[in-house]
């Protein structure tokens, strides 16, 4: 990795982006002090970030968590790793199942529990001690449906009150509540985007109409700066000025352009992130 540089804020829900090999596990590892980095700094509230460990939450990609453990048995294993009071613990772990929906499940084997609920009871283990920056590696990529929908779920609950750095290539499944994305590509950020700004441009919309001969030569004939087929009925116009639908329709009408649908077009996260990274 080189050239990274950026902050969070507190409160933030931070998406960090990339595909296979982007560099997304080594920077979190670098920030929570698993691996040393080099040159350069992590900081946590302007002070070197390994004085505030007990303030960071981790979940990597693969908990080991043993399989012959109860949820409970395991959450008191790791907290005494990592340093917490059996009475702390022994209020706090039926706090913390129950946050994470694993309520009546305290007894439960970790090897019979669903791959959902096995990564809720990793959320749990990392939420024991009260962190204020939880970070979460890859925390749906190997689940199904219903598994990353339950995870999703919980970290929509987190966000209202911790900071929150969640690393995935699953940009669905974060779309719903991060605050902002942090793009990376072969060891540096190539984009940092408020998921805000994504809402805000207003230059581009998406039209249906009937097809015709000639319609897209039509349609580039009209003064927009680029024309885009998806469909033989669906285009993309991107003009320059602020675009309003009212004077679009007219003044496709008034070229004999039959339009059956107009929207604003808002580009997702989705096809940011593959314009950054793709090689093509």
């Amino acid at each position: 990795m080189s050239d990274i540089s950026f902050s969070i804020s507190e409160g933030e829900c931070i998406g960090l982006l990339g595909p296979n090999g982007a560099g997304k596990t080594t920077l979190i590892k670098c920030i929570t002090g698993i691996s040393q980095h080099e040159e350069g700094e992590v900081l946590f509230n302007s002070v070197p970030i390994m004085q505030h460990k007990k303030n960071i939450g981790y979940l990597s990609q693969h908990t080991d968590f043993k399989p012959w453990m109860t949820c409970k048995e395991s959450l008191l294993f790791f907290g005494k790793l990592s340093g917490l009071n059996t009475a702390f613990l022994q209020e706090r772990v039926s706090d913390v199942l129950k946050e994470v929906g694993l309520t009546g499940k305290e007894n439960y084997k970790v090897e019979q529990l669903s791959g959902g609920m096995k990564q809720r009871l990793g959320i749990a283990q990392a939420i024991l001690h009260q962190p204020l920056l939880l970070i979460l590696d890859e925390p749906v990529s190997a689940l199904d449906p219903i598994g990353r929908n339950e995870v999703k779920n919980l970290i929509t609950r987190l966000k209202k009150r911790m900071t929150i750095m969640i690393s995935t290539h699953i940009l669905d499944d974060i779309a719903s509540f991060c605050d902002r994305y942090i793009i990376m590509k072969d060891g540096k950020i190539v984009g940092d985007i408020l998921n805000e700004s994504l809402k805000l441009d207003r230059k581009q919309i998406l039209i249906k109409v009937s097809p015709t001969p000639q319609i897209e030569k039509t349609l580039r004939s009209t003064g927009f700066e680029q024309v885009k087929c998806i469909s033989p009925h669906t285009f993309l116009l991107t003009g320059a000025e602020k675009l309003i639908l009212r004077e679009i329709a007219n003044d496709l009408a008034a070229n004999k352009i039959d339009v059956t649908g107009i929207e604003f077009y808002e580009k997702g996260i989705e096809e940011i992130f593959l314009e950054m990274v793709s090689n093509i």
